[in-house]
């Protein structure tokens, strides 16, 4: 996640799925294998040589390559009398850097968009908002105009001629954005466009073919349920909902797997699981009990079995899958009771296995590990519909220690001075004997953030150097 702020203006970016790239065939000329048929002539390949040196041991080694190219894009592949290139809209760019800058210099909406025109960051989506009130997302991309319809990433299309190949981006103005959309909020949580505010969705009747398909997950349906109606929030408030723990497919599935359990009437271990989950309050917050128990079901239900990893597909899961029909409510439902009871069984057991007890709380299992800090931490998987989003590697003990999801989390409230809140889950150094290794560790697994320095005043209070280009030393 790239953002920032300044005092006049805020903005973020989470990732997209646009189709930047597409393969092309190109007929191979007979008399001049190294050239192309292309709008009538003959085109020659351009050859270069690239050598690139590298670390070998305790000295530098280098490796040369053949690299062949044409203006339209980089060879991938020669067979048949074709060759075969990518092109790609990011192939070239090297002004992101320029493009940030001029969008942390922007003053106004207005001037940030202009910097936004220049295209340089090819893809993620962008929310901004303003002290003049402002709100904004824009589903951003260099998005190819396709002059055929798109193919997938293994299948080329004939180009023998410039026509066959795309040559423009969708304009800017043309790409889904939210202005100010009623309700007051624009979110998004690595997700299609379409939802980005739940009174205003999306018309993709006359799309562009290559546009990002609708869908929405666990994830975004319970952000939308957190912030989708009329409330007013405070800077606290938002915090507060960032660090909700709920699981939405607890929500989704749990009344059916109990129904399915009870009726094949479990005795011992399987029956007091059953009441234990029967109790779970459907969070992953590092007090509640049930919710490992039912994070492992759900992976044996599922099929994430390492080392294979076979997902079954949604219809397999779900009674009912995700539908555009019924976005917010879907999918809901389990597709195969017997399945679910089975699981759950192996489910009981393995969980005692790994943890002395099926009765384990989240926290004595997923963690927070960086330097000495090992402690709780509430969260879960997208897959289970958690707003705080967390993965985690399983450890040596067989803990869970989280490594990703809400890495960098920032809360910014405009005023005449912005007042911000941040937090950096994996600290600001990657050397575990910097004090800024494990700093802020705790404080994320606690779900607390702190305030940002942004006045001279605040920076200066809390300096712990200072340095200016141009001294010799370092005060």
């Amino acid at each position: 996640m790239i953002g920032g702020f300044n005092r006049d203006l805020g903005w973020s970016t989470t990732n997209n799925a646009q189709d930047l790239d597409q393969i092309y065939a190109l007929d191979v000329d007979p008399k001049t294998p190294d050239s192309y048929l292309f709008d009538g002539g003959s085109v020659p390949l351009t050859r270069e040589l690239i050598t690139v040196p590298f670390r070998n041991g305790d000295g530098i080694s280098t490796e040369t390559r053949e690299v062949w190219s044409t203006p339209l894009g980089p060879v991938i592949y020669r067979a048949n009398g074709k060759i075969y290139i990518i092109k790609y809209a990011a192939d070239g760019e090297y002004r992101a850097g320029e493009q940030f800058l001029r969008m942390m210099r922007a003053k106004t909406l207005n001037e940030w968009k202009d910097a936004m025109r220049m295209r340089a960051r090819v893809t993620s989506n962008f929310t901004y908002a303003d002290r003049a009130g402002n709100i904004f997302m824009v589903w951003n991309a260099a998005l190819p105009i396709l002059p055929h319809a798109p193919a997938d990433e293994t299948t080329a299309i004939p180009a023998r001629k410039t026509a066959d190949v795309w040559t423009a981006y969708v304009p800017f103005d043309s790409l889904p954005q939210f202005l100010n959309p009623p309700g007051g909020y624009v979110h998004n949580e690595n997700s299609s466009p379409h939802y980005t505010n739940i009174r205003g969705a999306v018309d993709t009747k006359n799309a562009f073919p290559n546009f990002e398909e609708p869908k929405l997950s666990l994830r975004s349906q319970l952000a939308l349920q957190l912030i989708g109606g009329d409330e007013k929030y405070s800077l606290e408030d938002v915090v507060s909902l960032k660090h909700n723990f709920r699981m939405l497919l607890a929500d989704r599935v749990k009344s059916d797997l109990l129904a399915a359990l009870k009726a094949a009437n479990p005795v011992d271990d399987v029956a007091s699981a059953v009441a234990l989950l029967e109790k779970w309050d459907n969070t992953a917050s590092a007090e509640s009990r049930g919710s490992t128990l039912f994070e492992i079901w759900w992976t044996h239900y599922s099929g994430i079995r390492p080392p294979e990893r076979n997902v079954l597909p949604d219809d397999k899961r779900f009674a009912k899958v995700w539908s555009i029909a019924d976005p917010y409510n879907t999918p809901r439902g389990l597709a195969d009771n017997a399945r679910a009871v089975e699981s759950f069984i192996w489910a009981v057991a393995e969980t005692k296995r790994r943890y002395g007890s099926f009765d384990v709380a989240w926290g004595d299992v997923h963690r927070v590990r960086r330097g000495s800090v090992d402690v709780p931490v509430g969260g879960c998987g997208n897959d289970l519909g958690c707003f705080r989003i967390l993965s985690f590697a399983r450890d040596p003990d067989g803990k869970l220690s989280a490594n990703s999801g809400d890495g960098w989390v920032l809360a910014v409230e405009f005023g005449d001075t912005p007042r911000a809140l941040s937090v950096l889950a994996y600290g600001q150094s990657r050397i575990p004997a910097s004090p800024y290794f494990a700093d802020q560790a705790e404080l994320f697994a606690k779900g607390k953030m702190k305030t940002v320095a942004f006045t001279a005043a605040d920076v200066n209070a809390q300096a712990i150097l200072r340095y200016r280009p141009g001294q010799k030393r370092v005060r």
